[in-house]
């Protein structure tokens, strides 16, 4: 695991432009005998993954929306830190939802792996995973910690860098209401003061804008007038 970790190294050293990284992550995960790559950032309202996993199970991943249940996801947002898991050997600890995922993932074959994640600003997470077919990884799969994360480290800057375009994107979505409390909201009206403009309760404005905080994992109402701005939404 050493060597994969020191290939990433050299490689964000001479990659240039986006289809040269794809390529490159591809070959690194083919030549340490893994099944495929998965580049993920998690960040409030933007969180998206760029991977050469079946594009089947891309698309449903998407779909469904099934970070929320992934446990790799899970994991890596609490330790912060390079491990090994596996959907065989780490069936006890998990939920009926999570055995589940892992059930379908090994269709697709992803079934054990290594996953680096890192800490990255305004408290959002980036990982790499490297899957296998394999039930358990082998014992020889040691990870120098320090090493894995300042491998990812670099490689999150490279793709933050060439701006990278995702294979799989949250879908970011105000419905009419929400967009209409929201650019009050951005001009600086009070969720009372939006609530006597539009005609409705003040638990209306305040129930709705919690439910956009919550289904985007945003803190408060600055992170979402950002969001909003950023994609245009208002």
């Amino acid at each position: 695991m050493d060597q994969c970790i020191e290939r990433i190294v050299d490689m964000t050293a001479i990659i240039r432009d986006e289809a040269g990284l794809k390529t490159a992550l591809t070959d690194i995960a083919g030549r340490y005998d893994f099944s495929g790559y998965a580049f993920v950032s998690l960040r409030p309202g933007q969180s998206y993954a760029v991977s050469d996993y079946d594009e089947e199970w891309r698309e449903r991943y998407q779909k469904e929306d099934l970070k929320h249940v992934d446990p790799v996801i899970r994991q890596a947002q609490t330790l912060r830190r390079a491990f090994t898991w596996s959907g065989e050997s780490d069936r006890a600890s998990l939920s009926v939802a999570e055995r589940r995922f892992f059930a379908d993932a090994s269709d697709h074959n992803i079934r054990s792996g290594v996953t680096i994640p890192i800490a990255t600003p305004n408290g959002a997470v980036s990982m790499l995973t490297l899957a296998s077919t394999k039930p358990v990884l082998t014992p020889d799969r040691h990870i120098d910690a320090i090493a894995a994360a300042s491998a990812m480290g670099q490689l999150h800057a490279l793709v933050e860098h060439l701006q990278v375009k995702p294979t799989v994107q949250e879908t970011v979505y105000l419905s009419p209401k929400e967009a209409t409390f929201v650019r009050w909201i951005a001009l600086g009206k009070s969720m009372e003061d939006v609530a006597v403009i539009e005609g409705v309760k003040y638990n209306t404005v305040r129930i709705a804008l919690a439910g956009v905080r919550h289904r985007y994992d945003l803190c408060n109402n600055n992170q979402l007038i950002g969001l909003a701005v950023r994609l245009n939404l208002v």
